[in-house]
């Protein structure tokens, strides 16, 4: 007498006991959970939301800057202003590689550009982007003088003030 296997709706007793069908579903899921919860709390920046006393203390000491500096302020158009009042100079300097030390000083900048070398054009500054045609766009300065050629390769000299103002074009 040959037996058929059963089929799956079937209640057989001789065949063995696979455990709860939710098992599986509920350990991938309570994985998961943990996994999220590791990336969203352990990453630098976590509480990045968290503002005034709400926020972490975080140590730092301000660099102060030994011999000859450059000056670096940035107007927002808006009544609100950021300075570097003495960023390290060094013979060559450009703006742009006293943007790159204001981006390495505590607290950082951030800055964003297209092109490079005498094609490199600054589109953001600290999180505000040039609004296209018609619009403000960021302009940079030397001691009151407006610049006439791409701020990677104006050079500095030490003792220099740049302002970058985002402002129309006049």
């Amino acid at each position: 007498m040959e037996t058929s296997a059963p089929s799956p709706g079937t209640n057989d007793s001789t065949l063995p006991r696979r455990g709860n069908p939710w098992t599986l579903p509920l350990v991938l899921a309570s994985g998961l959970a943990v996994a999220s919860w590791l990336l969203v709390s352990v990453r630098p920046g976590a509480n990045a939301w968290q503002t005034g006393a709400d926020r972490p203390h975080v140590e730092w000491t301000p660099r102060t800057a030994a011999g000859e500096t450059v000056a670096l302020e940035i107007d927002f158009g808006n009544g609100a202003r950021r300075e570097y009042a003495a960023l390290p100079y060094r013979d060559g300097m450009t703006v742009g590689d006293a943007l790159r030390l204001a981006r390495d000083f505590g607290p950082g900048l951030a800055f964003a550009s297209q092109g490079e070398g005498k094609m490199s054009f600054l589109t953001s500054l600290d999180g505000v982007a040039n609004q296209g045609p018609g619009g403000r766009c960021w302009l940079y300065e030397i001691d009151g003088k407006p610049g006439d050629v791409s701020y990677e390769v104006q050079p500095l000299v030490a003792g220099q003030r740049v302002l970058w103002r985002f402002a129309e074009p006049e």
